[in-house]
Protein backbone atom coordinates (compact mmCIF):
# COMPACT_ATOMS: atom_id res chain seq x y z
CA UNK A 1 0.00 0.00 0.00
CA UNK A 2 2.78 2.39 0.92
CA UNK A 3 4.52 1.59 -2.37
CA UNK A 4 1.36 2.48 -4.29
CA UNK A 5 1.09 5.79 -2.46
CA UNK A 6 4.74 6.56 -3.17
CA UNK A 7 4.24 5.77 -6.87
CA UNK A 8 1.13 7.98 -7.04
CA UNK A 9 2.95 10.76 -5.19
CA UNK A 10 5.94 10.57 -7.55
CA UNK A 11 3.64 10.46 -10.58
CA UNK A 12 1.83 13.57 -9.38
CA UNK A 13 5.16 15.32 -8.76
CA UNK A 14 6.37 14.35 -12.24
CA UNK A 15 3.12 15.64 -13.75
CA UNK A 16 3.55 18.97 -11.94
CA UNK A 17 7.14 19.32 -13.19
CA UNK A 18 6.05 18.60 -16.78
CA UNK A 19 3.19 21.09 -16.47
CA UNK A 20 5.48 23.82 -15.14
CA UNK A 21 8.02 23.12 -17.90
CA UNK A 22 5.39 23.31 -20.64
CA UNK A 23 3.98 26.51 -19.14
CA UNK A 24 7.46 28.05 -19.05
CA UNK A 25 8.18 27.12 -22.66
CA UNK A 26 4.80 28.46 -23.74
CA UNK A 27 5.38 31.71 -21.86
CA UNK A 28 8.81 32.15 -23.44
CA UNK A 29 7.44 31.41 -26.90
CA UNK A 30 4.69 33.92 -26.29
CA UNK A 31 7.26 36.55 -25.33
CA UNK A 32 9.15 35.89 -28.55
CA UNK A 33 6.10 36.28 -30.82
CA UNK A 34 6.58 39.39 -32.91
CA UNK A 35 3.86 41.85 -33.87
CA UNK A 36 3.60 42.89 -37.49
CA UNK A 37 1.72 45.36 -39.65
CA UNK A 38 1.48 44.78 -43.39
CA UNK A 39 0.92 46.59 -46.66
CA UNK A 40 -0.19 44.44 -49.60
CA UNK A 41 1.58 41.46 -48.04
CA UNK A 42 4.78 43.36 -47.15
CA UNK A 43 5.35 42.74 -43.45
CA UNK A 44 6.85 45.25 -41.01
CA UNK A 45 7.98 44.13 -37.58
CA UNK A 46 6.73 46.39 -34.78
CA UNK A 47 9.41 47.17 -32.21
CA UNK A 48 8.36 49.23 -29.20
CA UNK A 49 9.98 50.62 -26.08
CA UNK A 50 7.79 52.69 -23.79
CA UNK A 51 5.64 55.63 -24.87
CA UNK A 52 6.75 58.42 -27.17
CA UNK A 53 5.45 60.66 -29.96
CA UNK A 54 8.28 59.27 -32.12
CA UNK A 55 7.70 56.68 -34.84
CA UNK A 56 10.64 55.28 -36.79
CA UNK A 57 10.54 53.30 -40.01
CA UNK A 58 13.11 51.24 -41.92
CA UNK A 59 11.81 50.51 -45.39
CA UNK A 60 14.67 49.13 -47.54
CA UNK A 61 15.90 45.68 -46.49
CA UNK A 62 19.41 46.14 -47.90
CA UNK A 63 20.10 49.33 -45.88
CA UNK A 64 21.47 47.51 -42.84
CA UNK A 65 23.08 50.48 -41.09
CA UNK A 66 19.66 52.04 -40.63
CA UNK A 67 18.21 48.83 -39.19
CA UNK A 68 21.14 48.40 -36.80
CA UNK A 69 20.79 51.96 -35.54
CA UNK A 70 17.04 51.69 -34.91
CA UNK A 71 17.40 48.45 -32.94
CA UNK A 72 20.27 49.94 -30.94
CA UNK A 73 18.43 53.22 -30.40
CA UNK A 74 15.25 51.63 -29.03
CA UNK A 75 17.17 49.72 -26.37
CA UNK A 76 17.84 53.01 -24.58
CA UNK A 77 15.16 55.36 -25.92
CA UNK A 78 11.38 55.34 -25.99
CA UNK A 79 9.62 55.02 -29.31
CA UNK A 80 7.96 52.66 -31.77
CA UNK A 81 9.66 51.36 -34.91
CA UNK A 82 8.44 49.58 -38.02
CA UNK A 83 11.09 47.37 -39.64
CA UNK A 84 10.53 45.78 -43.01
CA UNK A 85 10.63 41.99 -42.96
CA UNK A 86 12.89 41.70 -46.00
CA UNK A 87 16.58 41.39 -46.87
CA UNK A 88 16.55 42.94 -50.35
CA UNK A 89 15.88 46.45 -51.56
CA UNK A 90 12.85 45.41 -53.61
CA UNK A 91 9.80 43.47 -52.48
CA UNK A 92 7.39 41.25 -54.41
CA UNK A 93 3.70 42.14 -54.62
CA UNK A 94 1.37 40.01 -56.74
CA UNK A 95 4.42 38.47 -58.40
CA UNK A 96 5.99 41.81 -59.40
CA UNK A 97 9.13 43.51 -58.09
CA UNK A 98 8.64 46.93 -56.51
CA UNK A 99 10.61 49.43 -54.49
CA UNK A 100 8.66 49.64 -51.19
CA UNK A 101 9.34 53.37 -51.06
CA UNK A 102 7.56 53.96 -54.36
CA UNK A 103 4.12 52.64 -53.54
CA UNK A 104 2.55 55.49 -51.57
CA UNK A 105 0.75 56.81 -54.64
CA UNK A 106 -0.88 54.88 -57.46
CA UNK A 107 1.13 56.76 -60.09
CA UNK A 108 4.39 56.05 -58.28
CA UNK A 109 3.57 52.36 -57.95
CA UNK A 110 2.55 52.13 -61.61
CA UNK A 111 5.78 53.68 -62.87
CA UNK A 112 7.84 51.50 -60.55
CA UNK A 113 6.15 48.27 -61.63
CA UNK A 114 6.70 49.11 -65.30
CA UNK A 115 10.32 50.08 -64.62
CA UNK A 116 11.27 46.91 -62.72
CA UNK A 117 9.21 44.31 -64.59
CA UNK A 118 9.01 43.29 -68.25
CA UNK A 119 5.82 42.71 -70.20
CA UNK A 120 3.29 43.66 -67.53
CA UNK A 121 -0.25 43.33 -68.78
CA UNK A 122 -2.69 46.16 -68.13
CA UNK A 123 -5.01 43.89 -66.13
CA UNK A 124 -2.20 42.62 -63.86
CA UNK A 125 -0.88 46.15 -63.45
CA UNK A 126 -4.29 47.44 -62.36
CA UNK A 127 -4.80 44.44 -60.06
CA UNK A 128 -1.49 45.07 -58.30
CA UNK A 129 -2.13 48.80 -57.91
CA UNK A 130 -5.58 48.07 -56.49
CA UNK A 131 -4.08 45.60 -54.01
CA UNK A 132 -1.67 48.29 -52.79
CA UNK A 133 -4.22 51.10 -52.68
CA UNK A 134 -6.69 49.03 -50.63
CA UNK A 135 -4.11 48.66 -47.83
CA UNK A 136 -2.29 51.98 -48.06
CA UNK A 137 -4.43 54.20 -45.83
CA UNK A 138 -4.78 51.59 -43.08
CA UNK A 139 -1.03 50.94 -43.11
CA UNK A 140 -0.23 54.63 -43.00
CA UNK A 141 -2.63 55.12 -40.10
CA UNK A 142 -0.84 52.30 -38.26
CA UNK A 143 2.62 53.87 -38.60
CA UNK A 144 1.57 57.50 -38.13
CA UNK A 145 2.66 59.27 -34.94
CA UNK A 146 0.14 60.80 -32.53
CA UNK A 147 -0.99 64.38 -33.13
CA UNK A 148 2.01 66.71 -33.58
CA UNK A 149 4.33 63.71 -33.29
CA UNK A 150 7.18 62.86 -35.63
CA UNK A 151 7.68 60.09 -38.18
CA UNK A 152 11.37 59.40 -38.80
CA UNK A 153 12.60 57.29 -41.72
CA UNK A 154 16.18 56.05 -41.74
CA UNK A 155 17.81 55.38 -45.11
CA UNK A 156 21.28 54.48 -46.40
CA UNK A 157 22.44 55.29 -49.89
CA UNK A 158 24.73 52.84 -51.64
CA UNK A 159 24.72 54.26 -55.15
CA UNK A 160 25.18 57.75 -56.59
CA UNK A 161 22.23 59.21 -54.74
CA UNK A 162 23.00 62.35 -52.70
CA UNK A 163 21.50 65.66 -51.61
CA UNK A 164 22.12 66.89 -55.16
CA UNK A 165 19.16 64.77 -56.29
CA UNK A 166 16.84 66.45 -53.78
CA UNK A 167 17.84 70.09 -54.21
CA UNK A 168 15.73 70.66 -57.37
CA UNK A 169 12.68 69.27 -55.54
CA UNK A 170 13.14 71.36 -52.40
CA UNK A 171 11.66 74.63 -51.17
CA UNK A 172 14.77 75.54 -49.18
CA UNK A 173 18.24 74.07 -48.73
CA UNK A 174 20.89 74.40 -46.03
CA UNK A 175 24.26 73.06 -47.21
CA UNK A 176 27.00 72.62 -44.64
CA UNK A 177 29.25 70.40 -46.72
CA UNK A 178 28.52 69.52 -50.34
CA UNK A 179 31.73 67.58 -50.93
CA UNK A 180 32.01 63.79 -51.11
CA UNK A 181 31.13 61.88 -48.96
CA UNK A 182 29.26 64.45 -46.86
CA UNK A 183 26.76 65.25 -49.61
CA UNK A 184 25.43 61.70 -49.08
CA UNK A 185 24.49 62.58 -45.47
CA UNK A 186 21.48 64.88 -45.05
CA UNK A 187 18.01 65.44 -43.60
CA UNK A 188 14.81 65.70 -45.62
CA UNK A 189 11.96 67.32 -43.70
CA UNK A 190 8.40 68.32 -44.56
CA UNK A 191 7.75 70.84 -41.78
CA UNK A 192 9.16 74.36 -41.87
CA UNK A 193 9.58 74.66 -38.09
CA UNK A 194 11.55 71.42 -38.08
CA UNK A 195 13.65 72.73 -40.96
CA UNK A 196 14.45 75.93 -39.08
CA UNK A 197 15.78 73.87 -36.19
CA UNK A 198 17.62 71.34 -38.34
CA UNK A 199 19.43 73.99 -40.38
CA UNK A 200 21.16 75.00 -37.13
CA UNK A 201 22.72 71.54 -37.00
CA UNK A 202 26.11 70.70 -38.54
CA UNK A 203 24.33 68.58 -41.17
CA UNK A 204 22.87 69.22 -44.62
CA UNK A 205 19.10 69.61 -44.75
CA UNK A 206 16.39 70.23 -47.34
CA UNK A 207 12.80 71.34 -46.84
CA UNK A 208 10.14 69.73 -49.04
CA UNK A 209 6.80 71.18 -47.97
CA UNK A 210 5.20 71.69 -51.39
CA UNK A 211 3.58 68.99 -53.49
CA UNK A 212 5.12 68.42 -56.91
CA UNK A 213 3.60 67.05 -60.10
CA UNK A 214 4.41 63.45 -60.94
CA UNK A 215 5.66 62.57 -57.45
CA UNK A 216 7.69 59.40 -57.20
CA UNK A 217 5.37 57.69 -54.71
CA UNK A 218 7.82 57.92 -51.80
CA UNK A 219 6.77 58.08 -48.16
CA UNK A 220 8.17 61.60 -47.75
CA UNK A 221 5.81 63.10 -50.34
CA UNK A 222 2.88 61.11 -48.98
CA UNK A 223 3.46 62.39 -45.43
CA UNK A 224 3.66 65.94 -46.76
CA UNK A 225 0.29 65.48 -48.44
CA UNK A 226 -1.14 64.13 -45.18
CA UNK A 227 0.38 66.99 -43.12
CA UNK A 228 2.45 64.63 -40.99
CA UNK A 229 5.77 65.85 -39.59
CA UNK A 230 8.38 63.72 -41.33
CA UNK A 231 12.16 63.50 -41.19
CA UNK A 232 14.32 61.33 -43.42
CA UNK A 233 17.77 60.74 -41.97
CA UNK A 234 19.86 59.78 -44.98
CA UNK A 235 23.48 58.65 -44.76
CA UNK A 236 25.99 56.62 -46.68
CA UNK A 237 25.74 52.89 -45.98
CA UNK A 238 28.11 52.00 -43.12
CA UNK A 239 28.15 55.52 -41.65
CA UNK A 240 26.62 54.37 -38.37
CA UNK A 241 28.21 57.01 -36.15
CA UNK A 242 27.11 59.83 -38.46
CA UNK A 243 23.54 58.57 -38.63
CA UNK A 244 23.50 58.09 -34.85
CA UNK A 245 24.60 61.72 -34.36
CA UNK A 246 21.88 62.92 -36.72
CA UNK A 247 19.21 60.90 -34.91
CA UNK A 248 20.47 62.20 -31.58
CA UNK A 249 20.25 65.79 -32.85
CA UNK A 250 16.64 65.23 -33.92
CA UNK A 251 15.69 63.74 -30.54
CA UNK A 252 17.38 66.48 -28.54
CA UNK A 253 16.15 69.45 -30.57
CA UNK A 254 12.78 68.54 -32.11
CA UNK A 255 9.75 67.96 -29.93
Amino acid sequence: MNNILIIKKNSFLFFCIVLVTISTIYANDKDNVKDFVSLAGIKFEILKNGESNRRLIWIHGDEKTAELLIRKHLKKNNGTAYLIHNTEREVVINGFLLDPNRIFTNDGAKRNIIKLNNNVSKSELNKTIKLISEDRDEFFESISPPAEGLLIALHNNIREYSIDNEIPLSTEVSLKNKNHPDHHNFFICTNREDYNLLKKSPFNVVLQDKQIENGDGSLSWYTSKKNIRFINIETRLGYLSTQAKMLKYVNENLF
